[in-house]
């Protein structure tokens, strides 16, 4: 029989524009699973935890959470819903990196003290009338952000503002 141990990881030199996609596997909800994304977006997922405080398992099984319940409140059974937990994490990253461009965003978003949720598709709003207003609903997200004046960071430099 082979003798079987941990895989040597290949170390190639740091290829310019779009890779690949890499599978890598997760532990989502106490169940391994594997996700193909491409190592820009696995790079994410890793910043994105490590400023929230989470690993990418814990981060993903809160993805994966999210989706579920947005089903269930959609009257859709969980495993009926038409997202996969892949799509979904392409989105909150994209989601979440759109509402901070600059450490001033990171602040104002919420971000590395609060719930990473909060202006993503994966916010979940109180169904009462009682409920603090979410930053999406409140017009504190994008809309405000747009007309504070606010400019947009190229390469470190004020590309435009908006």
């Amino acid at each position: 029989m082979a003798k079987r141990g941990p895989k040597k990881k290949r170390v190639d030199p740091p290829k310019q524009g779009v890779e690949p996609l890499r599978s890598q596997n997760i532990m989502v909800g106490g169940h391994r699973t594997s996700m193909r994304l491409e190592p820009s977006m696995w790079d994410a997922l890793e910043d994105i935890g490590r400023r929230e405080g989470l690993s990418v398992n814990k981060l993903c099984t809160a993805i994966k959470d999210r989706i579920e319940e947005q089903a269930r409140r959609r009257g859709v059974a969980p495993e009926e819903a038409d997202v996969t937990l892949t799509s979904a994490v392409r989105v909150f990253i994209a989601s979440y990196y759109r509402r901070a461009c600059t450490e001033d965003g990171h602040v104002r978003a919420g971000h590395g003290g609060s719930d990473p949720f909060l202006g993503t598709p994966f916010e979940l709003t109180g169904d009462d009338d009682d409920a603090e207003p979410s930053a999406a609903s409140s017009g504190t997200a994008d809309g405000d952000f747009r007309a504070s004046g606010a400019k947009i960071l190229m390469g470190g430099m004020p590309f435009a503002e908006v």
